[in-house]
């Protein structure tokens, strides 16, 4: 879809559309094909919107097929977003830091999440639709109010591992910087869904094997306990680019499980 005015006019409809229990409506926040990744394993993912949704019918019916009765039994009535930021831009791209708060009837809050938003700016033909839309969604899903400086700077140093093992052309390490299944987002409408280490390594290799110089600076835009959202600013041989990263905890070991990237015209 893709079709509206802003990039921020995107974001506040998902939610509006959401609260509205508007199935087609809140497909129609979305550019397509739709991705949301969760920090949590995909074994403990409780959120049935995880996953990519070629176009915006297959999103509208995982919507009505599971319903807003799961939320109800919590005791929802409504979802407030959080004003959003812009972390990078282009023309045809916008990263957002925004999440949400879940509340009752009475006004207590359920639950509050941290969510890097990618949006993208789809072409004005009649198949894209035209106009922004809601590309990709990293999931903190862990997000709490104490102190969360531990899994931060674990994050941290799990990108720094991965920028060292690139610069090196050291892929074999660098593909023990993520874990699997992962995502890339890229250029409006491109996205890459790597099942298993060796899918990556097939499609990678020779790119990572370079052995291209690397200065970079990153810093968090929301923490979990077990998901953190990072900023990039790269230079990576002559190209220079911005990215958002997704980097979780599993198994005890912090790795990328998401990138989204500001690609260079």
């Amino acid at each position: 879809m893709g079709q509206h005015a802003t990039p921020t006019a995107a974001y506040w409809s998902f939610f509006e559309r959401f609260n509205a229990k508007d199935p087609e409506g809140w497909a129609a926040a979305m550019s397509y094909p739709h991705v949301r990744v969760s920090a949590a394993a995909p074994s403990r993912q409780p959120r049935t919107s995880s996953g990519i949704y070629p176009v915006a019918a297959d999103y509208a019916r995982m919507a009505r097929d599971a319903g807003w009765e799961r939320f109800a039994a919590t005791g929802w009535v409504r979802t407030q977003g959080v004003t959003p930021r812009v972390v990078h831009r282009s023309d045809t791209k916008v990263h957002l830091a925004g999440g949400w708060t879940r509340y009752r009837a009475d006004g207590s809050a359920i639950i509050s999440n941290r969510v890097l938003y990618a949006l993208t700016h789809m072409d004005d033909d009649a198949e894209a639709g035209g106009g922004w839309g809601i590309q990709a969604r990293f999931g903190v899903d862990s997000f709490t109010d104490g102190d969360v400086s531990a899994s931060s700077e674990a994050a941290l140093a799990a990108l720094e591992r991965t920028m060292s093992t690139l610069a090196a052309g050291a892929v074999d390490a660098w593909l023990d910087c993520f874990h699997f299944p992962n995502v890339i987002v890229l250029a409006p409408g491109q996205i890459e869904r790597f099942e298993t280490r060796e899918e990556m390594d097939r499609d990678y290799r020779d790119w990572a094997a370079q052995a291209l110089p690397i200065e970079q600076t990153a810093g968090v835009i929301a923490a979990g306990s077990s998901g953190v959202l990072i900023a990039q600013d790269i230079n990576h041989g002559d190209a220079s680019f911005q990215q958002a990263f997704l980097v979780t905890e599993r198994d005890e070991r912090w790795a990328v499980s998401a990138v989204s990237a500001l690609v260079p015209g």
